[in-house]
């Protein structure tokens, strides 16, 4: 799976202000809207333990190092960032998963769905070892994908106009939807503190995440790396002691 700093050509050329986006093809996005605080707020939460000062930015960052470190988490909850994401039920499905996220979803009670849909740029095999999981067939010949996309695509075809006839006989919109496939895009307005976002990439950049799944993810650290450079910096150095020690919490 790909590193973080593959998906940016050049941090410096990035603009990340309001509106910047991520696309994920053929319909998804991963788009900022905003943030609150800085490194140095973190920082400045921990000092006022001890109506300390800040000491410099070096030794600023070595006490973030050391909050980090030892997971002292509280400091890092004084910061958040709000996401505008677009994706497909199935992952969306995951997402949810995580209970610290504070979001709001398109509903399909009240507004009629697009037909937009997720196919797959590859199709994986079921995994061998890991039988949740799945694995990329070197083997596979092009015909084989592309026959996947055929059947899927006409399952899409055949799912939204039954949509559609069913909307136009007068059916309500919150009925009409039972018929869609969970490869159907969703949005989301989401906001949640740095703590529990570092704790979310740490899951689901993890390479035993589905695919799809840490192509989201990967975008938020992407736009989180900008607004937390100190912070993102901590998370790619400890990243393998945390998933060790999460390992272990759960034996």
């Amino acid at each position: 799976m790909f590193q973080l700093k593959q998906m940016i050509k050049d941090q410096n050329q990035m603009n990340i202000s309001k509106g910047f986006v991520i696309h994920h093809p053929p319909h998804g996005y991963v788009r900022y809207v905003e943030h609150l605080g800085t490194d140095q707020r973190i920082v400045e939460a921990a000092r006022i333990s001890y109506g300390s000062p800040s000491k410099g930015e070096e030794v600023d960052k070595k006490l973030l190092e050391y909050l980090f470190k030892n997971r002292h988490t509280s400091p890092f909850e004084q910061c958040n960032i709000t996401f505008n994401i677009k994706m497909p039920i199935f992952i969306m499905r995951q997402f949810v998963r995580h209970r610290t996220f504070r979001l709001n979803e398109v509903s399909a009670r009240y507004s009629e769905m697009p037909n937009e849909f997720y196919v797959p740029e590859a199709w994986r095999k079921q995994g061998e070892k890991n039988k949740q999981g799945s694995d990329i067939d070197p083997n596979a010949v092009f015909s084989w994908h592309e026959g996947n996309s055929n059947i899927l695509e006409a399952s899409y075809d055949k799912a939204y106009h039954a949509y559609e006839l069913l909307i136009e006989r007068g059916v309500a919109k919150e009925q009409a939807r039972m018929v869609l496939p969970v490869g159907l895009y969703t949005e989301i307005y989401v906001n949640c503190d740095l703590h529990n976002l570092v704790h979310f990439f740490n899951l689901r950049t993890d390479p035993h995440a589905q695919k799809e799944m840490q192509d989201v993810a990967y975008a938020m650290l992407t736009i989180a790396e900008q607004l937390f450079p100190w912070t993102i910096a901590l998370f790619d150095k400890y990243k393998p002691r945390m998933v060790q020690e999460d390992r272990i919490r759960k034996i």
